[in-house]
């Protein structure tokens, strides 16, 4: 391949990337600076490419620009980000910066960029609204969410019925429970009725679909942030924080990301968490109920859990089986909705 083809390939690349790009020589000077850079930091390529570094972004402190510190060989990945840029608006955005050697010389330093601002609101305002609710179910007793008990299980097959005896068993245990059901089985109501069957029960019930988390803010959701640990971090409570002395349900648990279940098992083995930027390690006292929709088998085959999250997790083991494995079921559950829409919509 010749070089056209090397320069074409590249232009191409950089065009068409989701990231920002923005490489700078030794001696600082802009080199590169694609589309996706523009638009995340509203500056024009035209007067950015060939100049200073330093003369265009003059309202960055040197000890806080990240590009420099890479020009000095220090490599800064996944670095949250929050600032105005050139236009006012507020950016988030996700950084890695790198020094480029080559045989041991640093020739430049190259950011790649990745506008996370839209995904960090949602997460922020999920918080958010996950404390507004527990506040509501705590506090307004007439506006309380539903609560599911076993009384609320339907089910004759003696596959569920083995199901909820041995959930019933273990609701006053503080072991965590790890439970394996296709979609629509009732994981989310069999962990609800363990945790308002269980001396807990007064206290928050928390659940969070890990399938709905942005991957680049998992960690900051689950265990909080400190104000000081990332540009524009505040002091937040994690979902481990709000759920102190209560339940905290990870649905779907294996879409974990699988770097961050050290930590998860860290906060499980310690009973303590650290939030992002924190130097203190906070006690908490929560009982983690897990579920997946796939085999635990399958997940171990394929790499998606750590085997030593998944012992921590499945002290307690319990399966629901799907209902055309359960037919003996469907009489009583056809008539137990039948019953509820007739009484919703006035038709008795």
């Amino acid at each position: 391949m010749n070089q056209d083809i090397y320069i074409k390939l590249l232009e191409e690349l950089l065009a068409n990337i989701n990231e920002g790009i923005h490489f700078v020589d030794q001696k600082n000077i802009t080199q590169i600076y694609n589309h996706n850079m523009e638009k995340i930091e509203g500056m024009d390529a035209k007067v950015i490419i060939g100049k200073n570094f330093r003369n265009i972004f003059k309202d960055i402190p040197e000890e806080e620009s990240t590009l420099l510190k890479a020009l000095k060989g220090i490599s800064i990945k996944d670095n949250i980000q929050r600032y105005q840029n050139k236009n006012g608006k507020e950016i988030i955005a996700l950084n890695t910066t790198l020094p480029i050697k080559v045989n041991g010389k640093i020739l430049g330093a190259l950011e790649i960029s990745k506008d996370i601002t839209k995904i960090k609101k949602l997460s922020d305002e999920l918080i958010k609204l996950q404390t507004v609710n527990n506040e509501i179910g705590e506090n307004l007793s007439c506006c309380k969410k539903s609560k599911y008990s076993f009384d609320d299980i339907i089910g004759e097959c003696p596959k569920i019925k083995r199901t909820i005896e041995l959930a019933k068993k273990v609701t006053e245990s503080d072991a965590t429970v790890f439970i394996y059901g296709e979609t629509g089985t009732g994981k989310e109501l069999l962990s609800q009725a363990i945790h308002y069957g269980s001396s807990r029960k007064d206290k928050p019930f928390i659940a969070i679909n890990c399938t709905t988390l942005p991957e680049t803010l998992f960690e900051s959701i689950l265990f909080g942030t400190e104000k000081g640990g990332f540009t524009g971090a505040t002091n937040k409570m994690g979902l481990f924080e709000q759920a102190n002395g209560g339940t905290l349900l990870l649905d779907e648990i294996n879409s974990i990301p699988i770097e961050l279940q050290a930590k998860l098992l860290r906060v499980l083995q310690e009973k303590t968490v650290r939030r992002i930027g924190g130097v203190k390690d906070i006690p908490i006292d929560v009982r983690v109920i897990s579920t997946t929709n796939e085999n635990p088998k399958d997940i171990i085959k394929n790499g998606k859990m750590r085997l030593d999250l998944y012992y921590r997790l499945n002290l307690i083991y319990l399966e629901l089986s799907p209902l055309r494995e359960r037919e003996e079921d469907i009489l009583l559950l056809s008539q137990k909705f039948l019953n509820y829409y007739n009484k919703k919509l006035n038709k008795i």
